[in-house]
């Protein structure tokens, strides 16, 4: 599921690092988009790069769901996977584009719920297309080349509002803004909002590494509440899982997760002033879209408790 991205593919031929074996031309309900072949290609915040074509098809979503002529891409993975711990066989993308968004072919109105990403048990992550769940105070959304533009204006950490200028957080022509996407599971923050953040949580918490910003059994009672506040009074809050994420190798110590957009390689993201809300941040929140209004709806909640 990715919010960052208009296009959803599928993988058409297997490789080492990328399952998924969808044989299109086996297919009896494929149909070509065009008289010649449609292709694209895209390149992920982590270098993994996808080829394809695009194609339509049957969506078979369940037994009594079914639905033809949908338009996806085909896609033939590079020679690396996309992501390391990526374990899929195709993404959805769910950012607005007239043609062939997921989103927009499904009525342009979705919604979605993160719970506790670091519980592999938790059963209540949930995504509705066609209608959505549209909760609590919304933000104008800003589409740009199909990614989900919101207008930041400010961080909060125990309700006092960080000294950041919030011009940083605005887009011009051609680069800043920020951008809410879910298939990133880090936030850059632009420059300056990481170095106050870090540093306001730095005061507060007294890290056992200040350098990594690293802590040996945290407790979510230790971790002030952040608060992004966006456009017209929509906030997400953001406690200890969507601040900090367990090493691998060592699940005691959780660091915080924040990025600056400076340290990542991605040549789209090395400009100044990028702001990036990954799905960490999103957690336990039902984040709706609504790109008939041009709107986002953002209400902390706990996913098991939605009016489904």
């Amino acid at each position: 599921m990715d919010t960052g991205s208009s296009v959803t593919w599928v993988t058409c031929v297997a490789s080492p690092f990328q399952a998924g074996d969808y044989s299109y031309l086996k297919s009896k309900t494929f149909m070509r988009v065009t008289s010649d072949e449609c292709p694209f290609t895209l390149k992920y915040m982590s270098s993994g790069l996808i080829n394809g074509i695009f194609v339509k098809d049957t969506l078979t979503f369940s037994e009594n769901l079914k639905v033809p002529n949908m338009m996806f891409g085909c896609g033939f993975p590079a020679d690396a996977p996309i992501r390391e711990d990526f374990t899929g066989t195709g993404v959805m993308g769910l950012s607005n584009h007239p043609v062939y968004s997921m989103a927009t072919q499904f009525g342009s109105v979705f919604s979605y719920c993160i719970g506790n990403m670091h519980d592999p048990s938790y059963g209540f992550n949930t995504l509705i297309l066609n209608e959505g769940l549209l909760l609590g105070n919304s933000t104008p959304i800003l589409n740009i080349i199909s990614k989900n533009y919101v207008n930041l204006k400010s961080i909060m950490v125990r309700g006092e509002v960080l000294d950041i200028n919030p011009i940083i957080f605005d887009r011009d022509i051609s680069h800043g803004g920020t951008i809410m996407d879910s298939s990133s599971a880090k936030t850059l923050l632009a420059d300056d909002a990481y170095d106050a953040l870090r540093d306001k949580l730095k005061q507060i918490m007294a890290p056992v590494s200040a350098e990594a910003m690293c802590f040996y059994k945290l407790q979510p009672s230790q971790v002030p509440e952040v608060q992004f506040i966006f456009e017209q009074g929509a906030k997400l809050s953001l406690g200890m899982e969507a601040l900090f994420s367990p090493g691998q190798s060592t699940p005691n110590v959780q660091c915080f997760n924040g990025v600056k957009p400076t340290s990542v390689t991605l040549e789209e993201l090395l400009v100044r002033n990028l702001t990036l809300i990954g799905i960490n941040a999103q957690q336990f929140h039902n984040i709706g879209y609504d790109y008939t209004t041009g709107r986002m709806h953002i209400s902390k909640t706990d996913c098991d408790d939605l009016p489904l």
